[in-house]
């Protein structure tokens, strides 16, 4: 990215800064810093534009700071979630498979009910067959 100049006003004084940055962001930072540092000396008369520079460049660097901390609490927690996430996803598999499992010895009770059920049925339909056959001889020996 091309450097370029920018030329900016803060509390009166004229500054002339070279940055890779664009210059609306630039202007933007030095309107924060004018209004800052004016507010500091309206606040305290007898600050001078130094004294109200390190004040606030001290606010700059706590708020720095603070959101340093932020940002590092959230990667943890963010990390944490992935983690979380990850060991979900890995229960998730695990269950999908124990219900492939548990569905396929479904299946196969239900294919041996039903084959008990079909020799229950043919058994029983030969008891009756035999019983059937029976019945005539029996009728036969107390006619004789």
């Amino acid at each position: 990215m091309p450097v370029t100049k920018v030329k900016l006003t803060i509390c009166g004084s004229n500054y002339i800064v070279s940055t890779t940055d664009s210059e609306e962001y630039v202007n933007q930072l030095a309107e924060r810093l004018d209004t800052d540092m004016t507010e500091i000396m309206t606040q305290n008369p007898s600050a001078s534009v130094a004294a109200s520079a390190v004040i606030s460049a001290l606010s700059y660097l706590d708020e720095l700071n603070k959101n340093a901390s932020s940002t590092d609490n959230m990667r943890a927690q963010i990390k944490d979630y992935l983690e979380d996430a990850a060991k979900a996803k890995l229960e998730a598999e695990n269950a999908r498979r124990q219900v492939e499992k548990l569905t396929a010895e479904l299946e196969a009770l239900k294919a041996r009910q039903a084959a008990a059920a079909e020799a229950a049925a043919q058994a029983e339909e030969k008891a009756e067959e035999a019983a059937a056959e029976e019945a005539p001889a029996s009728e036969e020996s107390n006619e004789q």
